[in-house]
Order: structure tokens, then C-alpha cells, then sequence
């Protein structure tokens, strides 16, 4: 799930479905609550520690703790790869995200009862990403308060399959920014080991944590609220969310392209990769077409 959310087009919460966790994902995510962490103001009462260990249970935190983990050590290992494509490769990295998105627009549609009202709903919500998008993408570097929101709406992704976290991202013009921040933080915390200053660690430190926190609030507000909406009435919020879809190609679109040198090499280089791209997501699709879960 971690090496879905970090790459745009690809969904976790599609992962999550995939694996046969995404119900107890999403119930887990629902029963968060930081009520039961008053049990632990009193640690040494027998009755106050087995209420804490029955609402530890009830959130089913061991699940959330040990899927986290992995999604952390994947997102912690690509953040290596991902940021160099982008630098060296970054019209071809545009287009091969483009092949993963459009593949997931077309996927996450097909099965949606259209109409009138849900195909205006996703236009809308199209027309809105483009805006924010253009917006966004000239903007200078994210304030902390757009840092915590933006964690806020990523992990969102979790609850929505289909949707990518790391989409939700680059709509923001957060997404290479993130990136570039966790990797300084990675390497001020090996360069403590060898002796840096521990400043170098704080600027970074203040942006990952604003996200993670950002992050955590999420899953107390809005993958609740996203849960509620899919619920009521599952295939308007997917048409809502094809259309977000929709317009988050725009960002790798406005990437491949502002970035290209204009060679029929790089061009058609780039169109074979936007093919790998939607080829990869489709064949994922097909494979795990007929699998069912409860």
C-alpha cells in the first residue's frame, strides 16, 4: 500500500482491496478514537489497563500499527528513487504517471451507473483539480499549514480505492516538495550519526511532522466523513471521484510536456512509457478481476 500511495495513479486503498484487508482496514480506521488514551492516566489501576487493552483491541491497533510500518518502509525506500526519475528523467516520469492515471480514470468509471447528474458532478470535480492544479503548481513551497492539510486530504486515498494519495499531492503542488523534505530528513538523522549538527534536522522534522499530524487527523475527520459518503451513496461518490481523477492528469500532463525536449527519441520514449503505464494498471485490474472479499 505504501509503494501504491507514493506513485500517482496507483491507489492503496486498491491494494488493501486486492489483499483481502480493506473491510477491516476501513472498520479499524472508523473505530479510531483518542478517548481511551485517559486510560493510561492511570497505570497502575488493574480495571483502567484491561479498558485500555479492550479498546486497544476494539480499534484493532496492532493491525493499523504493523500495516503502517510496512507502508512506511516502502514510502522511506522510494522516496530514494522517485525524486532522481523526477530530476534526470522528468518528462518521461510525467508521462509514465499520465499511462497510470488515465489506465485508473477508465477502470474506476466503467463500472459506475452514469447519469446526468454524476457525469456533471465529475466534470465538476474535474474542472475544480485543474484549477486548484494551475494554481498550486506555480505557487512557491507550501506554507506548514498547507503541509498539515495536505495530510490531511492524502490519506484520505486510504478509504477510497481507486484514488491516490500521491495524486491528491501533486494536484496540491506538494508532492515533490514532500518528497524532497523526507529525504532531507532522512539524511540529517544519518548525518546525527556521524556527527552533524542537530539543526539540520529541525526544518525538515517540522515539515514531517506537520504532515504526519495532518495525516492523523484525517483519519479521525475526513476518512470517516469519505466512509459515510460511499455508504449513502457508493456510485455518486465514485463518479465525484472519476472526475477527480479526471483532472489530476493534468499535473503529469503539464509535467511531461513543459519538460520535454521536443526529440521524436524523448517523445516517443515518452508515449511508450505513458502505454507501460496504463498497460501495468490494467493488467493489475484483470488479474484480480474475479476476486472476491467480505
Amino acid at each position: 500500500m505504501g509503494t501504491a500511495d507514493i506513485v500517482p495513479g496507483v491507489s492503496g486503498g486498491t491494494v488493501a482491496l486486492i489483499a483481502g484487508i480493506y473491510d477491516r482496514l476501513v472498520g479499524a480506521i472508523a473505530a479510531l478514537h483518542p478517548s481511551p488514551l485517559r486510560h493510561l492516566l492511570r497505570p497502575h489501576d488493574p480495571i483502567e489497563r484491561a479498558s485500555f487493552v479492550d479498546a486497544w483491541r476494539e480499534m484493532d491497533l496492532t493491525f493499523l500499527l504493523v500495516l503502517g510500518s510496512g507502508m512506511i518502509s516502502a514510502v522511506i525506500v522510494l522516496s530514494q528513487v522517485i525524486p532522481i526519475a523526477l530530476e534526470e528523467h522528468r518528462a518521461l516520469t510525467g508521462a509514465f504517471f499520465l499511462g497510470l492515471i488515465a489506465a485508473s480514470v477508465v477502470i474506476i468509471a466503467r463500472p459506475v451507473p452514469w447519469t446526468r447528474l454524476r457525469a456533471a458532478l465529475a466534470v465538476g470535480a474535474a474542472v475544480l483539480v485543474v484549477g486548484v492544479a494551475s494554481v498550486t503548481g506555480s505557487a512557491a513551497d507550501p506554507s506548514v499549514v498547507l503541509v498539515f492539510v495536505g495530510g490531511a486530504i492524502a490519506i484520505s486515498a486510504m478509504v477510497l480505492p481507486g484514488l491516490s494519495g500521491a495524486l491528491l499531492l501533486l494536484v496540491l503542488g506538494q508532492y515533490e516538495y514532500l518528497l524532497e523534505q523526507l529525504d532531507a530528513f532522512l539524511e540529517a538523522l544519518a548525518g546525527l550519526a556521524t556527527g552533524d549538527s542537530p539543526s539540520a534536522v529541525v526544518e525538515p522534522a517540522v515539515v514531517v511532522a506537520a504532515f504526519c499530524s495532518g495525516a492523523v487527523i484525517g483519519l479521525l475527520t475526513v476518512g470517516r466523513l469519505v466512509n459515510r459518503a460511499l455508504e449513502r451513496d457508493r456510485a455518486t461518490t465514485i463518479a465525484v471521484l472519476v472526475g477527480l481523477m479526471a483532472g489530476g492528469l493534468y499535473p503529469p500532463g503539464r509535467m511531461a510536456v513543459n519538460s520535454a525536449s521536443g526529440s521524436a527519441s524523448q517523445t516517443g520514449m515518452a508515449i511508450g512509457l505513458a502505454v507501460v503505464g496504463a498497460i501495468a494498471v490494467t493488467a493489475f485490474d484483470l488479474a484480480t478481476d474475479d476476486l472476491e472479499y467480505v
